[in-house]
């Protein structure tokens, strides 16, 4: 049942991630993200070009996490490793997101967490 939640939780934050997609890509206004041609909360001008190249790093984390929650799902061993990569990878994008993606970067450290947690119970060791 755990495995099934975490697969489900990792397929929504997959999912979550379409905003940072559809918002720079003008497919759809999401309230409380507003479409913005800069970068770490307006320090980092991107231009159009750029908002929509971070837009497709979102996109691809967004297939990445639902990838992640099948494996999961499935106990792929290949599952974590990619999580774990994935949510580096967002926590790095959410930054980007700043300061609406605040949020995300938070939870991208709860997957890393549990991860780690679950590795130290895998393997047996105690702290």
């Amino acid at each position: 049942m755990i495995r099934t939640l975490a697969a489900a939780l990792l397929a929504a934050h997959g999912l979550i991630h379409l905003i940072g997609f559809v918002v720079p890509w003008g497919i759809a206004q999401v309230e409380g993200f507003t479409y913005r041609t800069s970068a770490l909360a307006g320090v980092v001008a991107l231009g159009e070009t750029g908002a929509r190249a971070i837009g497709v790093a979102w996109l691809m984390l967004a297939v990445g996490f639902v990838i992640a929650g099948v494996a999961t799902w499935r106990r792929e061993a290949w599952a974590a490793p990619l999580t774990a990569v994935l949510a580096i990878a967002s926590i790095v994008v959410c930054a980007l997101g700043l300061p609406e993606a605040a949020f995300g970067i938070l939870v991208n450290v709860g997957i890393l967490a549990a991860l780690g947690c679950d590795e130290v119970r895998q393997s047996g060791s105690h702290l």
